[in-house]
């Protein structure tokens, strides 16, 4: 297999976590089902295929902002926080749930997540690759198990991340890196 290193290495490095997308284009339920194929081709220690995706859009997101809200809300979150929720799924046309199931022990249950957030690079590394933007937000404490079950996930399944999806409006800076740090060990 021929692969052009420099536009792999590219996409990478142009991948940022943004909301600058064009509100009114939702990205068509053929690429979100294809982007989240691309993320079933991340590592999975025991073939367990722990992810689940759910894709929202128009008026799902709403009721996701009020499940959400709800569940803050019944956690004791902060009032501000809660209606906040409200509204903040409604930012981009798209959201995708991505959630992962627990295994048979603890140490399957860690490799599950581990898997399920390799997909989750996988995903948005595609999406960048398309000029899709992608930001991954974590599902607010307390509302683990109302978007679980309100993405239709077996009782149990982690949210590894709520994403926000849309086509790229703007690009953004892209930030340096420090260098990476990376132990010699040798005889």
């Amino acid at each position: 297999m021929n692969v052009d290193h420099a536009s792999i290495d590219d996409v990478i490095r142009a991948r940022r976590t943004n909301m600058f997308v064009d509100r009114e284009r939702p990205v068509p339920d053929d690429v979100i089902v294809e982007l989240c194929e691309l993320a079933t081709w991340a590592p999975n220690h025991k073939r367990t295929w722990p992810w689940r995706f759910a894709s929202v859009t128009g008026a799902g997101r709403s009721r996701l902002g009020r499940v959400v809200s709800n569940a803050m809300a019944a956690h004791g979150d902060d009032p501000n926080k809660v209606s906040k929720a409200l509204t903040k799924y409604e930012r981009t046309p798209n959201i995708l749930i991505i959630g992962s199931i627990p295994g048979d022990s603890d140490e399957r249950t860690t490799e599950n997540r581990d898997a399920v957030a390799a997909a989750c690079q996988n995903l948005m590394l595609a999406a960048t690759a398309r000029g899709i933007a992608t930001y991954w937000g974590s599902c607010p404490k307390g509302s683990h198990d109302a978007v679980a079950e309100f993405a239709g996930f077996d009782p149990g399944t982690h949210i590894a991340g709520i994403f926000y999806v849309g086509y790229q409006a703007e690009t953004m800076e892209t930030p340096q890196r420090p260098a990476p740090v990376v132990m010699r060990i040798a005889d």
